[in-house]
Protein backbone atom coordinates (compact mmCIF):
# COMPACT_ATOMS: atom_id res chain seq x y z
CA UNK A 1 0.00 0.00 0.00
CA UNK A 2 1.37 3.77 -0.24
CA UNK A 3 1.20 4.22 3.41
CA UNK A 4 3.32 1.10 4.10
CA UNK A 5 5.62 2.55 1.27
CA UNK A 6 6.13 5.81 2.94
CA UNK A 7 6.56 3.97 6.32
CA UNK A 8 9.90 2.08 4.36
CA UNK A 9 11.15 4.61 2.92
CA UNK A 10 10.80 7.00 6.27
CA UNK A 11 12.83 4.44 8.17
CA UNK A 12 15.52 3.98 5.77
CA UNK A 13 15.87 7.85 5.52
CA UNK A 14 16.43 7.63 8.55
CA UNK A 15 0.02 17.33 31.51
CA UNK A 16 -0.24 20.18 34.00
CA UNK A 17 -3.11 21.50 35.17
CA UNK A 18 -3.28 24.96 33.36
CA UNK A 19 -6.29 25.91 31.70
CA UNK A 20 -7.26 23.97 28.52
CA UNK A 21 -6.64 26.76 26.28
CA UNK A 22 -4.09 28.75 27.55
CA UNK A 23 -1.34 27.97 25.80
CA UNK A 24 -2.66 29.52 22.08
CA UNK A 25 0.62 32.01 20.18
CA UNK A 26 -1.75 35.20 20.21
CA UNK A 27 -4.68 36.43 22.14
CA UNK A 28 -6.87 37.13 19.06
CA UNK A 29 -7.83 35.07 16.20
CA UNK A 30 -6.56 36.67 12.92
CA UNK A 31 -8.82 38.67 10.58
CA UNK A 32 -11.23 35.99 8.45
CA UNK A 33 -9.71 37.44 5.52
CA UNK A 34 -5.90 36.88 6.54
CA UNK A 35 -4.38 34.45 4.43
CA UNK A 36 -0.48 32.95 6.39
CA UNK A 37 2.02 31.11 4.82
CA UNK A 38 3.10 27.72 6.23
CA UNK A 39 6.32 26.47 5.10
CA UNK A 40 7.24 22.18 4.91
CA UNK A 41 10.97 21.84 5.71
CA UNK A 42 11.77 19.63 2.73
CA UNK A 43 15.52 18.67 3.78
CA UNK A 44 14.76 15.12 4.15
CA UNK A 45 11.63 13.32 5.17
CA UNK A 46 7.52 12.62 4.60
CA UNK A 47 6.95 16.55 3.47
CA UNK A 48 4.90 15.28 0.12
CA UNK A 49 2.31 13.93 3.15
CA UNK A 50 2.09 16.47 4.93
CA UNK A 51 1.01 18.58 2.12
CA UNK A 52 -1.21 15.68 1.17
CA UNK A 53 -3.06 16.31 4.87
CA UNK A 54 -3.32 20.02 4.66
CA UNK A 55 -4.88 19.61 1.50
CA UNK A 56 -7.37 17.30 2.97
CA UNK A 57 -8.73 20.24 5.67
CA UNK A 58 -11.88 21.75 4.59
CA UNK A 59 -12.48 24.49 2.06
CA UNK A 60 -13.07 27.13 4.11
CA UNK A 61 -9.67 26.57 6.29
CA UNK A 62 -7.84 26.19 3.20
CA UNK A 63 -8.60 29.62 2.17
CA UNK A 64 -6.54 31.23 5.31
CA UNK A 65 -3.66 29.52 4.40
CA UNK A 66 -0.87 28.88 1.54
CA UNK A 67 1.41 25.66 1.75
CA UNK A 68 5.61 26.71 0.75
CA UNK A 69 8.03 24.39 0.92
CA UNK A 70 11.49 25.61 2.88
CA UNK A 71 14.85 24.58 1.16
CA UNK A 72 16.96 27.43 1.74
CA UNK A 73 17.64 29.58 4.63
CA UNK A 74 16.39 32.73 3.56
CA UNK A 75 12.54 31.35 3.04
CA UNK A 76 12.08 31.07 6.22
CA UNK A 77 11.32 34.82 5.83
CA UNK A 78 8.31 34.98 4.26
CA UNK A 79 6.55 32.13 6.59
CA UNK A 80 4.09 32.78 9.35
CA UNK A 81 4.74 29.39 10.64
CA UNK A 82 7.09 25.58 9.76
CA UNK A 83 6.43 22.29 9.71
CA UNK A 84 9.42 20.00 10.20
CA UNK A 85 8.46 16.45 9.00
CA UNK A 86 9.30 13.11 10.05
CA UNK A 87 12.01 11.63 8.83
CA UNK A 88 15.97 10.81 10.72
CA UNK A 89 17.05 14.12 12.83
CA UNK A 90 21.16 13.26 12.44
CA UNK A 91 20.56 13.46 8.73
CA UNK A 92 19.11 16.66 8.85
CA UNK A 93 21.33 18.50 10.86
CA UNK A 94 24.20 17.17 8.94
CA UNK A 95 22.85 18.81 5.61
CA UNK A 96 21.24 21.89 7.69
CA UNK A 97 24.44 22.60 9.39
CA UNK A 98 26.20 23.35 6.22
CA UNK A 99 24.87 26.16 5.57
CA UNK A 100 23.07 28.90 7.85
CA UNK A 101 19.81 26.66 7.42
CA UNK A 102 19.99 25.63 11.06
CA UNK A 103 20.80 29.04 12.31
CA UNK A 104 17.77 30.29 10.77
CA UNK A 105 15.39 27.73 11.99
CA UNK A 106 16.99 28.45 15.53
CA UNK A 107 16.25 32.04 15.07
CA UNK A 108 12.70 31.33 13.81
CA UNK A 109 11.78 29.21 16.67
CA UNK A 110 13.59 30.95 19.50
CA UNK A 111 12.87 34.87 18.04
CA UNK A 112 16.16 36.51 15.98
CA UNK A 113 16.71 38.08 12.76
CA UNK A 114 16.22 36.44 9.45
CA UNK A 115 18.27 36.56 6.50
CA UNK A 116 16.90 39.94 5.50
CA UNK A 117 17.92 42.01 8.55
CA UNK A 118 14.88 41.63 10.52
CA UNK A 119 14.18 40.56 13.57
CA UNK A 120 11.13 38.57 14.22
CA UNK A 121 9.36 36.83 17.65
CA UNK A 122 9.17 33.11 18.01
CA UNK A 123 6.70 31.88 15.63
CA UNK A 124 5.15 28.77 15.35
CA UNK A 125 6.40 25.58 14.54
CA UNK A 126 5.34 21.55 14.73
CA UNK A 127 7.96 18.62 14.91
CA UNK A 128 7.20 15.48 14.02
CA UNK A 129 9.44 13.02 15.19
CA UNK A 130 12.62 14.05 13.67
CA UNK A 131 11.29 16.95 14.29
CA UNK A 132 10.55 16.47 17.68
CA UNK A 133 13.40 15.43 18.87
CA UNK A 134 15.30 18.62 16.59
CA UNK A 135 12.78 21.02 18.73
CA UNK A 136 13.33 19.33 22.39
CA UNK A 137 15.95 21.19 24.72
CA UNK A 138 17.21 17.78 25.96
CA UNK A 139 18.02 14.67 24.00
CA UNK A 140 19.44 11.37 25.36
CA UNK A 141 20.95 8.37 22.68
CA UNK A 142 19.26 5.21 24.80
CA UNK A 143 16.53 4.98 27.84
CA UNK A 144 17.75 3.83 31.11
CA UNK A 145 16.40 1.40 33.02
CA UNK A 146 17.21 2.58 36.35
CA UNK A 147 15.97 6.17 35.97
CA UNK A 148 19.83 7.73 35.58
CA UNK A 149 19.70 9.18 32.10
CA UNK A 150 22.63 11.09 31.35
CA UNK A 151 21.36 14.57 29.95
CA UNK A 152 23.24 17.63 28.52
CA UNK A 153 21.11 20.41 31.05
CA UNK A 154 17.47 22.04 30.10
CA UNK A 155 15.03 20.21 31.39
CA UNK A 156 16.79 17.55 33.78
CA UNK A 157 20.50 17.35 35.01
CA UNK A 158 22.17 14.29 34.64
CA UNK A 159 25.44 13.04 35.72
CA UNK A 160 27.42 13.95 33.05
CA UNK A 161 26.22 15.69 29.47
CA UNK A 162 25.30 13.83 26.61
CA UNK A 163 24.91 15.62 23.41
CA UNK A 164 23.71 15.04 20.11
CA UNK A 165 25.24 13.78 16.80
CA UNK A 166 26.31 16.50 14.46
CA UNK A 167 25.53 19.79 16.71
CA UNK A 168 22.79 20.89 19.03
CA UNK A 169 19.36 20.26 18.65
CA UNK A 170 17.24 23.63 17.43
CA UNK A 171 15.53 23.35 21.30
CA UNK A 172 12.60 25.62 21.67
CA UNK A 173 10.44 23.44 24.11
CA UNK A 174 11.39 22.68 27.59
CA UNK A 175 11.14 18.44 27.07
CA UNK A 176 13.89 15.42 27.43
CA UNK A 177 13.47 13.51 24.23
CA UNK A 178 15.05 9.61 24.20
CA UNK A 179 15.57 9.34 20.47
CA UNK A 180 14.26 5.53 19.07
CA UNK A 181 13.05 4.98 22.31
CA UNK A 182 10.79 1.75 20.93
CA UNK A 183 13.72 0.78 18.98
CA UNK A 184 15.22 0.61 15.72
CA UNK A 185 12.98 0.05 12.55
CA UNK A 186 11.78 -3.49 13.15
CA UNK A 187 10.23 -2.32 16.17
CA UNK A 188 8.50 0.28 14.18
CA UNK A 189 4.51 -0.07 15.16
CA UNK A 190 0.95 1.49 14.79
CA UNK A 191 -0.92 2.12 17.98
CA UNK A 192 -4.14 4.23 19.07
CA UNK A 193 -2.94 6.82 21.96
CA UNK A 194 -4.38 8.20 24.33
CA UNK A 195 -5.38 12.25 25.46
CA UNK A 196 -3.64 13.65 28.00
CA UNK A 197 -5.69 16.95 28.33
CA UNK A 198 -8.79 17.07 30.31
CA UNK A 199 -12.33 16.65 27.67
CA UNK A 200 -13.10 20.03 28.62
CA UNK A 201 -9.76 20.86 26.71
CA UNK A 202 -9.54 21.75 22.74
CA UNK A 203 -6.68 19.28 22.60
CA UNK A 204 -8.40 16.36 24.10
CA UNK A 205 -10.68 15.23 20.88
CA UNK A 206 -7.45 16.04 18.57
CA UNK A 207 -5.89 13.35 19.96
CA UNK A 208 -8.46 11.37 21.58
CA UNK A 209 -8.05 7.55 19.74
CA UNK A 210 -5.50 9.07 17.44
CA UNK A 211 -4.29 5.90 14.74
CA UNK A 212 -0.49 6.81 15.65
CA UNK A 213 2.50 5.46 13.04
CA UNK A 214 5.48 4.78 15.26
CA UNK A 215 8.71 4.59 13.32
CA UNK A 216 11.96 4.49 15.46
CA UNK A 217 10.35 6.72 17.12
CA UNK A 218 11.15 8.94 20.27
CA UNK A 219 9.47 9.35 23.58
CA UNK A 220 9.27 12.14 25.83
CA UNK A 221 10.43 10.82 29.01
CA UNK A 222 9.82 15.04 30.97
CA UNK A 223 8.14 17.88 30.64
CA UNK A 224 9.37 21.35 31.68
CA UNK A 225 7.85 24.99 32.76
CA UNK A 226 5.57 25.64 30.00
CA UNK A 227 4.64 22.02 28.30
CA UNK A 228 1.63 20.55 28.21
CA UNK A 229 1.73 16.46 27.55
CA UNK A 230 -1.20 16.08 24.67
CA UNK A 231 -1.53 12.24 24.60
CA UNK A 232 0.54 8.75 25.55
CA UNK A 233 0.83 5.39 23.91
CA UNK A 234 0.63 2.21 26.02
CA UNK A 235 3.91 -0.24 25.32
CA UNK A 236 3.27 -3.27 27.42
CA UNK A 237 6.97 -4.80 26.01
CA UNK A 238 8.57 -1.49 28.09
CA UNK A 239 5.98 -0.78 30.90
CA UNK A 240 8.09 0.20 34.39
CA UNK A 241 11.56 0.03 32.04
CA UNK A 242 11.95 3.52 31.73
CA UNK A 243 11.23 7.12 33.27
CA UNK A 244 8.48 9.06 32.03
CA UNK A 245 6.34 5.88 32.43
CA UNK A 246 3.58 5.12 34.66
CA UNK A 247 -0.42 2.87 34.41
CA UNK A 248 -1.23 5.78 31.44
CA UNK A 249 2.13 5.27 29.30
CA UNK A 250 4.52 7.22 27.93
CA UNK A 251 3.98 10.71 26.34
CA UNK A 252 4.37 11.17 22.60
CA UNK A 253 3.23 14.76 21.95
CA UNK A 254 3.34 17.84 23.72
CA UNK A 255 2.73 21.85 23.21
CA UNK A 256 3.79 25.10 24.51
CA UNK A 257 2.80 28.73 23.34
CA UNK A 258 4.44 28.30 19.89
CA UNK A 259 5.71 24.37 19.28
CA UNK A 260 3.97 22.04 18.75
CA UNK A 261 5.39 18.07 18.86
CA UNK A 262 4.35 14.63 18.05
CA UNK A 263 6.87 11.66 18.70
CA UNK A 264 4.57 10.01 15.78
CA UNK A 265 3.68 10.32 12.27
CA UNK A 266 0.67 11.98 11.53
CA UNK A 267 0.98 12.44 8.19
CA UNK A 268 0.96 8.69 7.98
CA UNK A 269 -2.37 8.32 8.96
CA UNK A 270 -5.67 8.48 7.47
CA UNK A 271 -7.06 11.24 10.05
CA UNK A 272 -6.00 14.95 9.90
CA UNK A 273 -7.24 16.26 12.77
CA UNK A 274 -3.73 17.16 14.28
CA UNK A 275 -3.02 18.84 11.04
CA UNK A 276 -5.88 21.14 11.66
CA UNK A 277 -5.54 21.64 15.20
CA UNK A 278 -1.89 22.93 14.08
CA UNK A 279 -3.29 25.23 11.54
CA UNK A 280 -6.47 26.86 14.02
CA UNK A 281 -4.59 27.22 17.24
CA UNK A 282 -1.10 28.10 16.35
CA UNK A 283 -1.57 29.27 12.58
CA UNK A 284 -4.80 31.18 13.21
CA UNK A 285 -5.14 30.99 16.77
CA UNK A 286 -8.98 30.51 16.22
CA UNK A 287 -9.10 28.15 18.94
CA UNK A 288 -7.13 28.44 22.67
CA UNK A 289 -7.45 32.32 22.87
CA UNK A 290 -7.65 32.26 26.84
CA UNK A 291 -4.78 33.40 28.95
CA UNK A 292 -3.71 31.86 31.42
CA UNK A 293 -0.82 30.22 33.63
CA UNK A 294 1.17 26.95 32.11
CA UNK A 295 2.52 24.29 33.63
CA UNK A 296 5.04 23.65 35.78
CA UNK A 297 6.41 20.35 34.21
CA UNK A 298 6.54 16.84 34.99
Amino acid sequence: SRRRAVWLIVAMAGGGGAPCDALGPDSKALPKDSVRTVGILTLQGAFEEHEACFQQLPEELRRRFRLVRVRRSEEFDSCDAVVIPGGESTTMKIIGYSDDFMGQLRAFVHGGTGKDGVKRPPRPVWGTCAGCILLSDDVVNQRSTDGTEKSGGGVSAGPEPKRCKYGEPVGGLAIETCRNFFGRQAASFEATVSASAPENCSSHEVFKDFPAVFIRAPAILRTGSGVRALCRVRHPALAGTAPGTDEEGFIVAAESRHVLVTCFHPELASDSRIHRYFIERFVLGTIGETAGPLPEGQ
